[in-house]
């Protein structure tokens, strides 16, 4: 009995830990900035990573994410012990769940992609609003992969009507631009493995999918630290009254902790993983009041891919020896994501804009330090044999 009642508590915990988060600072819309802000300019230098780490408010966020990263992979230990070592149950499991979940993509895609020309007639755009084209072709791809995209067969094409809209949009904002949007390569290449119908590429689908929703949703997080001015102007001129009368700062950094925790947590969480699919889920719904219609269409297919994650495990949560403290290790593996992408951030904008800059400078050579640690931990994870490991699929 006293099983199955923490079993049945654990959401609720779950669900006010990630929650409370969401909710202890005004997030400013979760609207994304570069639709809306009128300073958005990738090719000017982000801020130095000592000038972002360096700050008290940032060290005193990171160290509150650090405590409530800590709690959550404890309560994540505490359910899958109770469950005896299975991921509790979900809507969307199994082979009949994956059906569902792949049905309910197509369909999210096709509506999409006949909302985006329909709203975009007087200012086309390829994949999101920012991405604007004037090409007469890229409502007919764009229409073409809504109605292939609705049988098997046919799949493929859509798959590669999406790659075509992704390189253009790579060939006329730069790739490093397109980094954001990498959630549409892994919708394009869930697309392909599902038509495939293989055994093989059953889980490694939704994983592709989450890595890349969840890598997306990580780098936009680091944006609001190194390019805070660009959320500075989105909340004087669209979204003041979010703040609630706060301090800008404290609202655009708080925000890009909430949202790096909570991908973190999509990516490599057991039960948070679904939790934190519902906040995602229940902050970009809760932004289109505020943003519009606009932020509602261009969010469409995250927002299913949300919703499927929601109601699916994950085949990714980290799991380990029930007698080892494998959650103060997955805390330390966040920490060191956290730094890592940064310095990751950083050596991109580099090798996208080099602009002749010194390449022995302190901000490139902590960027490189970042990220050789973030990869030697990855490594060192990965071949670890008596650790944590990824859990197998259910």
């Amino acid at each position: 009995m006293l099983r199955s009642t923490t079993v049945r508590r654990a959401p609720r915990v779950m669900a006010l830990l990630c929650a409370g988060g969401a909710a202890s600072c005004p997030v400013p819309g979760e609207a994304h900035v570069k639709w809306f802000s009128k300073v958005v300019n990738c090719v000017s230098s982000p801020l130095d990573i000592a000038q972002v780490v360096a700050s008290p408010l940032f060290a005193a966020l990171f160290c509150a994410a650090l405590v409530v990263m800590a709690t959550v992979f404890t309560v994540d230990k505490q359910v899958r012990r109770r469950c005896k070592g299975r991921p509790p149950p979900a809507l969307l499991s199994g082979a009949s769940g994956a059906a569902a979940a792949s049905a309910l993509l197509r369909a999210g895609v096709a509506v999409y992609f006949v909302c985006v020309p329909w709203y975009a007639q007087d200012r086309p755009f390829l994949l999101t609003p920012e991405l604007t084209s004037g090409a007469a072709w890229v409502p007919a791809v764009q229409l073409t992969v809504a109605v292939a995209v609705l049988w098997r067969s046919s799949v493929p094409v859509a798959a590669a009507g999406i790659g075509v809209l992704y390189a253009c949009a790579v060939w006329s904002y730069g790739w490093f631009h397109l980094l954001d949007y990498l959630y549409f390569v892994g919708i394009a290449a869930f697309l392909v493995l599902d038509a495939l119908q293989r055994d093989t590429s059953a889980v490694l689908r939704f994983d592709l999918l989450r890595l890349s929703v969840g890598f997306s949703l990580m780098w936009v997080s680091i944006e609001k630290w190194v390019y805070p001015e660009w959320s500075y102007d989105l909340l004087e001129h669209q979204l003041r009254q979010v703040t609630m009368g706060l301090d800008s700062q404290f609202v655009v950094m708080s925000a890009g902790f909430v949202e790096f925790c909570l991908a973190f947590l999509l990516v490599f969480g057991g039960l948070s993983a679904r939790v934190s699919s519902l906040v995602l889920l229940a902050l970009l719904v809760g932004a289109i009041p505020l943003a519009g219609v606009l932020d509602a269409i261009g969010h469409a297919p995250l927002l299913v891919v949300l919703l499927i994650f929601a109601a699916r495990p994950n085949p990714m949560a980290c799991v380990g020896h029930p007698r080892k403290p494998w959650p103060h290790r997955w805390v330390l593996s966040f920490a060191i994501c956290l730094l890592g992408l940064m310095g990751l951030y950083h050596l991109a904008h580099l090798a996208a804009y080099p602009r002749g800059r010194a390449l022995l400078s302190p901000n490139l050579l902590v960027a490189l330090g970042l990220v050789a640690t973030w990869c030697w931990q990855a490594v060192r994870r990965r071949g670890h044999t008596g650790g944590e490991k990824l859990a197998p699929p259910p």
